[in-house]
């Protein structure tokens, strides 16, 4: 296992990650009134679309829009590329600063092209550009439900996309870019692919710590989330070149739960076998709660990971992908949870579900496992027969 040793070194320029965020000052008072922050106000010349206003996004959701004062504040918003490709994914990630509160959701919302509007909870949002080139809004808020249909807004910022026609050669797949592997829970492999060679990499990787590598490859350990505050911390990892080029990736790095005393829950898992392509791919659960404690669960939340390393965020009530089959007391139970073939496109690697729920002392328990694996694509002129999970 080579390991690369992270260092402060304020040396090599650090450069900004592409910034195509503008703010809006709907309710964003505080944060676009503070100094040295990356967004820009919006200039008088760009008009947001009547379809991506905050209140037309609440009316498509069914919602009842409520801002409120908070301290909450969107210190800005990072985009890993300066612009996209007509389908090409971007990838975008929010920095959250002020006086953390209780019960605030993070969430993008932006107009659907066969619905009203488009949700997607937690920090980073992988964005899939629409097939027509233009300029596109996707807006990032942090939101208390308040009962029944109202949601009260704390804080909000939109993000002006430019989504451009690009013929063969012309989209920035040869540009240079940053593959992101986790291989632990807080450890991550950064490789940076380049279509020409390159003698020095500056790797900056968002945490106050950087290094120098003469291999296009870095290895980094990120702190966890401190017990007690966010489930998630998002790092923007960014690359530069001696020769100035620069590319940016996003990590997430979850929460750990305490080492200590033995786990609230067990997890055994079965692959069934999919009687037919159209059938998806189903798993059998099992989980057991030990006598001495209860869990209660809460939601799924599914990760669904490209071949190129780019991962799209979905949270479920839990029982919306778990069928239980047998209840087994105190929490556990048996039961199915499937990926149906619709979800599981051509550039899908793997699905990664996590059971979160709480114990009886009201501490996080969560599961996880792969409900889908993708065999490795075959290079051929043939197009490969569909990826049966492992």
């Amino acid at each position: 296992m080579a390991w690369v040793l992270a260092r402060h070194d304020p040396t090599p320029p650090t450069p900004a990650p592409p910034r195509i965020i503008v703010t809006e000052p709907a309710r964003q008072g505080e944060a676009a009134a503070r100094p040295g922050l990356p967004a820009q106000p919006l200039s008088a010349a760009t008009e947001v679309p009547p379809a991506a206003t905050g209140e037309a996004l609440s009316a498509a959701l069914n919602e009842e829009r409520v801002v409120l004062a908070s301290s909450a504040v969107i210190e800005g918003l990072d985009a890993d590329r300066p612009w996209v490709c007509a389908g090409e994914l971007l990838t975008l990630s929010a920095r959250v600063g002020g006086t953390p509160e209780p019960g605030v959701v993070p969430r993008w919302v932006w107009p659907g092209l066969e619905t009203g509007a488009e949700l997607h909870p937690g920090a980073r949002l992988a964005w899939r550009a629409p097939a027509t080139a233009g300029r596109y809004f996707v807006r990032f808020q942090l939101c208390k439900d308040l009962g029944g249909r109202r949601v009260g807004v704390l804080a909000e910022q939109i993000a002006g996309i430019d989504v451009r026609a690009c013929g063969t050669g012309e989209g920035q797949a040869h540009l240079l870019r940053i593959e992101v592997t986790q291989r632990g829970p807080t450890t991550f492999d950064l490789r940076a692919v380049s279509p020409a060679p390159i003698a020095a990499y500056t790797w900056d990787f968002g945490d106050g710590s950087s290094t120098v590598t003469t291999v296009p490859e870095a290895t980094h350990v990120f702190a966890p989330p401190a017990p007690g505050g966010q489930d998630v911390r998002v790092h923007a990892v960014r690359l530069t070149t001696e020769g100035g080029q620069g590319a940016t990736a996003f990590v997430q790095v979850r929460a750990q739960p305490p080492p200590e005393g033995a786990p609230a829950a067990s997890l055994k898992l079965e692959r069934v076998a999919a009687r037919s392509a159209n059938d998806g791919w189903r798993s059998q659960l099992q989980v057991d709660v030990p006598e001495d404690t209860h869990v209660v669960w809460e939601r799924v939340e599914r990760l669904t990971v490209s071949w190129d390393d780019q991962v799209g965020t979905r949270t479920y009530a839990w029982r919306e992908l778990i069928t239980v089959k047998e209840d087994l007391g105190r929490g556990g139970f048996r039961g199915d949870v499937t990926v149906p073939a619709g979800d599981v496109r051509s550039e899908v690697k793997q699905v990664l579900d996590t059971l979160h729920g709480r114990d009886a002392m009201g501490q996080e328990v969560s599961l996880s496992w792969a409900s889908f694996k993708a065999e490795p694509p075959r290079p051929s002129s043939v197009s490969p027969e569909r990826p049966l999970p492992k």
